[in-house]
């Protein structure tokens, strides 16, 4: 019959099948990267069978039960550093990951071949210390990568679980020097601390999977956002973030009093280089105006491809003669700028509508008619040039 540490370990057994079969599913169902996932399977295999070896130990040789195990076992955490690493692109140096699992193999054989009382504690104790060292080493190596692409907070989460394995692992390590304390006993001897260390060991496993999952959720519904608020073609924002920047930018009015302006950049003749050139030069020119408002306008400024060849380009705390010049300068980098198409230059020339706005009883949409007015006037007046609304009122 088996005991309480044995029928915990098969349960580890059992949940790291199911989660290389999860895993497996993920990959091909999010997406996710084959590199990463493959890491991860193989950690889930070989954790697996590092626990089959241990609760085989007395049927199979010392060297499969003891030794092999406890490699397989540290090998499957260097899997889930190497997918981890993998899944943030950062690259993975496997020199001191040979070391680890050099030191506990051959701490091992040592062990087995040490007939002392204390042989099975320092075998323990060096498994232990070499589980602590590489969950430590992959919180460490992880936490600035996990940083930048998600922030501190959901940084912090994630690492938190690596972090409690090293202290899990840390604390069985510690507990054989302790003066008094019952001697360490190798897995799956039934005692007290076994128990308990198998315990923290299927929530250990339960919670590095929950944050890999999390991980890749984060990525997911980051990505999700960036799709819907991004035009496809420049990256820009597309018109309904665009519309809800401005929005906000309205109510910050209302609040502060911190006037706004909009301009209105339109592409001028833009039919005329679809219909003479196609459209994959069309686009390759909205590429290029994407491009120049860009990196032409300040970090503040919010830009929103509107739609067809309406560019739309929020700037905060303006006045009338900033607007001006702004629309002013974006027209003639534009103009200027030069697209090539098949080895054959294209140049462009936009009009700008200008609108301020300081009234905050004036509506975002009534804002938008007056700065579209002014770009119809802009249109109807020779092109290539800017004109700015008269304010509200």
């Amino acid at each position: 019959m088996l005991g309480n540490v044995a029928l915990t370990l098969l349960t580890v057994l059992l949940l790291q099948l199911m989660l290389a079969v999860a895993w497996r599913v993920s990959s091909r169902l999010l997406g996710l990267s084959r590199r990463a996932s493959r890491h991860w399977i193989i950690s889930t295999l070989l954790c697996a069978l590092s626990v089959a070896l241990v609760l085989a130990r007395g049927w199979v040789p010392d060297v499969l039960g003891v030794v092999l195990s406890s490699v397989l076992a540290v090998t499957a955490v260097l899997a889930i550093r190497r997918g981890a690493l993998a899944f943030l692109k950062q690259s993975a140096y496997d020199g001191e990951a040979i070391l680890v699992l050099v030191a506990v193999g051959g701490a091992g054989l040592g062990c087995l071949a040490w007939s002392s009382p204390m042989a099975a504690a320092t075998q323990v104790l060096i498994n232990s210390t070499g589980m602590a060292w590489v969950l430590g080493r992959t919180a460490w190596q992880i936490y600035g990568p996990l940083r930048t692409e998600f922030g501190d907070g959901t940084a912090y989460m994630l690492v938190a679980t690596f972090v409690a394995g090293v202290a899990l692992f840390a604390a069985r390590a510690v507990a054989g020097l302790v003066p008094g304390a019952p001697p360490l006993t190798p897995f799956p001897t039934d005692s007290p601390a076994n128990i308990a260390a198998a315990v923290l060991m299927l929530l250990l496993t339960l919670s590095l999977h929950g944050s890999l999952v999390l991980m890749v959720m984060n990525r997911l519904v980051r990505r999700l956002r960036h799709l819907s608020q991004r035009d496809p073609l420049t990256g820009l924002f597309n018109r309904a973030e665009w519309t809800r920047q401005l929005e906000a930018h309205h109510r910050w009015l209302g609040r502060y009093g911190d006037a706004f302006g909009v301009l209105m950049v339109d592409i001028d003749h833009f039919k005329k280089i679809n219909d003479t050139m196609g459209h994959a030069a069309g686009d390759a020119v909205l590429i290029t105006v994407a491009q120049v408002l860009t990196a032409s306008s300040r970090d503040v400024d919010v830009i929103g491809r509107l739609g067809g060849e309406e560019f739309g380009v929020l700037l905060p705390r303006a006045d009338a003669i900033t607007m001006r010049r702004t629309g002013e300068r974006l027209r003639q980098l534009l103009s200027d700028a030069q697209t090539t198409w098949r080895e054959q230059p294209i140049r462009v020339t936009v009009s700008v509508g200008a609108a301020l706005c300081a009234d905050p009883d004036e509506t975002p949409s009534m804002l938008y008619e007056r700065a579209d007015r002014a770009l119809y006037q802009a249109k109807h007046t020779g092109r290539n040039r800017t004109v700015l609304s008269r304010l509200a009122g």
